[in-house]
């Protein structure tokens, strides 16, 4: 909570006893005016959001009863009994929405840049296969994150109406819920020049059904430390995707009920899990981790998504010349990361592509063609704490690890949701799938040991990504 909401919710708490226990005669000209006078010092300077409601409506109560100089608790005892009930349900209500949706602080960026944003649309010739227009084709908006020189341009707001609205809309939830992110202050320019430098381009994937930029607190952190990122929105399959003339689209509900959400591969995911848990060789484990990583729906969204990652790179050497990146791009030196199904299509991608240079999976379960292959170029693998009865099926996924250089990496305590910004959104650990590790301190481990890795293999420097374990005592990290 912020200064003044905690003001007011400790006047709400010192008002409801005090107007309990005085006396009927008092003082109006004082009560009022402080009442009134901190609720409008909050609204002016910190601005409403609708999670303060009930501590609103407790301070309207007050004034009220101030006005007509009457005391709360007065009258039999049924109805005092309703009293207490209700300002005690208020003030328990006025407590707890505030702090599970927070106005959070984001962590402040390390690094030696400043960080800028802008949008790029970007139209393939490539079939749209999610909707049902045969003449529907690919189009993705990439947001770009990139070093910047700042003169006047002023922070962007958390998250923009695409990301906001469609979230909202992915749980039954007015357009409205979650303006009060106005007041989350972001690290990120809106719009400004490029650093007069070449840099190295890292390409991010979402989780699917995720907000797609919903990744501040790492990809921020990336960026100062001088990298490009172009963070795509995979269109239909990301909580939804805002479009230059407006236009929203959102998660594709009738194709997910149609190729994902089916009966046969809800039981082909249990039965993997069950056979996978239940297998007594490694042989075993290993048959059932192919049937289940090469046929679950996963795997086909896996080699669609590599395919938009092969469409941002096949635009590149445009984007160099004719736009704002132009002669900002390091065309040499291509890494690719993303989290959940994102960093399993970052893991296809490199199969798919030889102008990947090195590759981060941020807790996605490698589905695909991995099992039956291995890597050629540099690869990093961080998985949160996966707890039984989930089955490891990258242990066998990554069996054949790389013919270059792969790192094996977990975050202890940490759960799925450590490597986006929910936890900070969303104040609850038991429910936002975060684990019990401290939000920020997880993000520390992230970034380090994603900077280091990708400062190795794409700016030829000489981190020992196995001595992070001395700094993060959270960390295990091998090399296979």
């Amino acid at each position: 909570m912020r200064i003044f909401e905690i003001i007011l919710l400790i006047l709400s708490i010192a008002s409801i006893f005090y107007f309990s226990i005085r006396k009927t005669t008092t003082n109006k000209k004082i009560e009022l005016p402080i009442i009134l006078g901190l609720l409008a010092i909050h609204l002016i300077f910190e601005g409403y959001r609708w999670q303060m409601i009930t501590i609103y409506f407790l301070l309207l109560i007050v004034a009220i009863y101030s006005y007509k100089e009457l005391s709360l608790l007065k009258g039999k005892w049924f109805l005092k009994t309703i009293k207490i009930i209700g300002l005690l349900l208020l003030l328990i209500i006025g407590f707890l929405l505030p702090n599970v949706l927070p106005i959070f602080n984001l962590p402040k960026t390390t690094g030696n840049y400043k960080v800028g944003s802008q949008y790029i649309l970007l139209k393939t010739d490539r079939e749209e296969i999610i909707t049902e227009n045969p003449d529907d084709k690919r189009e993705l908006m990439i947001k770009v994150w990139y070093p910047a020189i700042i003169k006047n341009e002023e922070k962007e707001p958390y998250l923009n109406n695409g990301d906001r609205f469609s979230f909202a809309a992915k749980y039954g939830l007015p357009n409205s819920t979650f303006n009060y992110l106005n007041s989350v202050e972001t690290n990120t320019y809106a719009s400004p020049k490029v650093a007069n430098e070449k840099f190295p381009i890292l390409i991010f994937s979402h989780g699917s059904y995720s907000k797609a930029s919903g990744y501040y607190a790492i990809i921020e952190e990336i960026v100062s430390h001088g990298y490009i990122v172009l963070n795509i929105n995979h269109t239909y399959e990301s909580t939804g995707t805002l479009f230059p003339d407006g236009s929203i689209k959102l998660y594709n509900q009738e194709y997910d009920q149609k190729y994902i959400s089916t009966q046969k591969m809800a039981e082909l995911a249990w039965n993997g899990t069950q056979n996978y848990n239940n297998a007594k060789t490694e042989e075993e484990k290993l048959a059932v981790s192919k049937e289940v990583l090469k046929n679950y729906i996963a795997a086909e969204i896996t080699r669609n998504w590599s395919k938009d990652f092969v469409s941002v790179i096949d635009a590149l050497k445009t984007w160099n010349r004719n736009s704002f990146l132009e002669n900002h791009l390091n065309l040499s030196k291509i890494g690719v990361f993303g989290h959940s199904q994102g960093g399993s299509s970052a893991g296809q991608a490199i199969l798919d592509d030889e102008r990947i240079s090195a590759g981060v999976n941020l807790d996605g379960v490698q589905w695909g063609e991995m099992i039956d292959t291995s890597l050629t170029k540099p690869f990093l693998n961080i998985s949160s704490e996966w707890i039984s009865p989930h089955p490891n099926f990258n242990i066998f996924a990554y069996r054949n690890s790389s013919k270059n250089i792969f790192y094996d990496a977990k975050i202890k305590n940490s759960g799925h949701a450590s490597f986006m910004d929910i936890p900070l959104m969303f104040n609850i650990p038991t429910l936002n799938e975060s684990g019990t590790i401290e939000p920020k301190e997880a993000y520390k481990i992230i970034n380090k040991t994603v900077i280091s890795f990708f400062d190795n293999h794409l700016k030829n420097k000489e981190n020992d990504l196995l001595k992070l374990q001395k700094e993060f005592s959270s960390l295990e990290i091998s090399i296979k």
